[in-house]
């Protein structure tokens, strides 16, 4: 992986050297004391060493001196002391060594933004605060689960239908990626309030305006109510398509800036160091996860996890989620494999079910050439995915 190739990198290795390379100390050799000064702190030398010359005495004069026991002690034996001094090197030396391993699995959770800090629209010195003001925002402003459960007239199936116009409709129109999310989180907001007073002949209605909303805040140039009255076969009137934009903004009290899956996939395939195969791949899921009702109240954050996750997996033959997802990735995504690994089957499956589903405008679109035709690929026709979405771990 790329990741790991980064993460020792041989910046790291040279700032290592750097951190531990030892001063060269100055030593006296003996009897040299007298002859070196120190006119700075003046001789401090041991006095001791200076009225005993060791150095100019005769040979003859230093004999050995006999260790005194003390009276009911024994002397110690030479070679036992010498095997427990070496027992406890040993055990200093393994400490020492098991130090170093915990340093060196601290240091496997890799700096992402260290080569970015030139690039003043990267922000670097606020990416962090950034990112966790988000994860604040995505709780915020939350989608209920099975919010359409009591409503008798509008259905799940019938929110599915719509988005897979709605995905037609921004293709058609060449929006941005962040449009088409923006607008169905905008959608599900919105209905979860006012879902009992939106008949079925305006459903579509709403859908519509929720892209136009959707398309003022995240585009440059936005479409016109004109062509949106064009792409609806002229099934609604500007007035409605305008009346019905007034109602969403209220509904909402104009809180529009949701997090999406997009923003925190960004973060996570630059933090896992992942090609632009697996990105597109991983960007074809959430997708695919949008006309989901099931998946309408997950967290933006834990959906790009699960996505990356996924998409990791199938492209890298051989490994397993375990190693696919690794240290690095829970730093910054901020969850651990347990966390998304049920989310992970839920994508498997819608994944394993899209060749052959009713609503494919998704999986079309992502058959072109422009996204690398990611829909297509072989691996998504392999046992891989199948046991993938029973909910194996490998």
């Amino acid at each position: 992986m790329a990741l790991r190739a980064r993460a020792f990198s041989t910046s790291v290795m040279e700032n290592q050297v750097n951190n531990v390379l030892p001063g060269k100390q100055m030593l006296n050799k003996p009897g040299a004391g007298a002859t070196t000064a120190r006119n700075a702190l003046g001789d401090v030398t041991n006095a001791r060493h200076n009225s005993v010359d060791t150095h100019n005495a005769p040979a003859k004069n230093l004999k050995p001196t006999k260790p005194t026991a003390r009276r009911g002690s024994k002397e110690a034996p030479k070679e036992p002391t010498a095997q427990k001094n070496e027992q406890e090197l040993m055990e200093t030396s393994t400490m020492e060594d098991a130090e170093m391993d915990d340093e060196v699995v601290e240091e496997e959770i890799e700096d992402v933004d260290k080569d970015d800090a030139k690039n003043p629209q990267l922000v670097v010195e606020y990416v962090q605060d950034i990112y966790c003001y988000l994860r604040t925002l995505e709780a915020e402003q939350t989608v209920r689960p099975e919010y359409l459960v009591k409503n008798a007239t509008i259905l799940p199936k019938m929110r599915a239908v719509l988005i897979d116009w709605l995905v037609g409709v921004h293709l058609q129109f060449h929006l941005l990626q962040e449009t088409l999310y923006t607008t169905v989180a905008i959608l599900d907001r919105f209905l979860q309030d006012e879902v009992d007073s939106i008949p079925r002949n305006k459903l579509q209605l709403v859908g519509v305006a929720a892209m136009l909303v959707a398309s003022k805040y995240e585009e440059i140039y936005a479409p016109e109510i004109k062509d949106f009255v064009y792409i609806t076969d002229r099934a609604y009137t500007e007035k409605e398509i305008i009346r019905m934009e007034l109602r969403i903004l209220h509904t909402l009290n104009f809180n529009l800036g949701r997090p999406l899956p997009l923003h925190f996939l960004r973060r996570a395939s630059k933090a896992g160091g992942v090609e632009a195969a697996t990105h597109t791949l991983a960007k074809y899921v959430m997708e695919l996860s949008l006309g989901s009702y099931t998946m309408c109240s997950t967290p933006p954050s834990t959906l790009a996890a699960a996505a990356l996750a996924l998409s990791s997996r199938l492209l890298e033959p051989g490994t397993s989620l375990q190693v696919v997802w690794t240290r690095t990735l829970v730093h910054y995504t901020k969850y651990t494999l347990k966390e998304i690994h049920p989310l992970v089957v839920k994508l498997a499956e819608i994944l394993l079910a899209a060749p052959t589903a009713k609503l494919s405008t998704v999986y079309q679109k992502y058959c072109n050439k422009k996204f690398m035709k990611i829909a297509r690929i072989p691996v998504l026709d392999e046992p891989l995915l199948k046991s993938l979405a029973a909910g194996d771990m490998k």
